[in-house]
């Protein structure tokens, strides 16, 4: 049973990654000139296209999840446990790659926030403020989502798959 919960922690740590690249190329796509320069009338369908993307990969890797911990545990409630572990421990690894990258790389418009320029006088400052809106503030609200989404998603995923699992068992009956 342990291992089954190292996988769902290391499957949320590498998707939170994964959702930063993902979501740099999703932005990368708006800034297509041929989405810029479609009809009006085609770019609110387009937008809401890469909207659903944007949220609808975070089903990836909850739905599997939850299905699997549902037929291994024969309960819905530790489907919807192990959900929450997906989402809490990919919003955690999304906010710690994005506080390395802010540190140690850099990202546009934030060089300041480098960690080598930690010895000028108002580096602290400037850091915390910017650090606690960009990482913590929003940290704490994907968190609370993260619980709530994950329980509801990774309950509803398990019960409509046990759901079509029974209804499939009945017909072959």
């Amino acid at each position: 049973m342990r291992n089954r919960w190292l996988i769902y922690s290391l499957v949320g740590l590498g998707f939170g990654i994964v959702d930063w690249y993902f979501l740099a190329l999703l932005a990368s796509l708006t800034q297509n000139h041929a989405f810029l320069q479609a009809p009006k009338y085609i770019q609110p369908l387009i937008l809401l296209v890469l909207m659903t993307l944007n949220f609808g990969i975070w089903l990836i890797p909850v739905i599997p999840v939850a299905i699997s911990e549902e037929k291994h545990s024969h309960s819905l409630r530790w489907a919807a446990i192990s959900a929450i572990l997906v989402w809490s421990m990919a919003i955690f690894s999304y906010y710690s790659y994005y506080a390395f990258l802010l540190m140690f790389v850099g990202l546009p418009n934030s060089d300041f926030m480098l960690f080598s320029n930690r010895y000028l006088a108002s580096y602290w400052a400037d850091w915390w403020p910017l650090f606690k809106r960009v990482i913590v503030d929003q940290f704490v609200e994907w968190i609370v989502i993260a619980v709530i989404g994950g329980a509801i998603v990774g309950f509803a995923s398990a019960y409509v798959s046990n759901f079509i699992s029974k209804r499939r068992e009945k017909k072959l009956l």
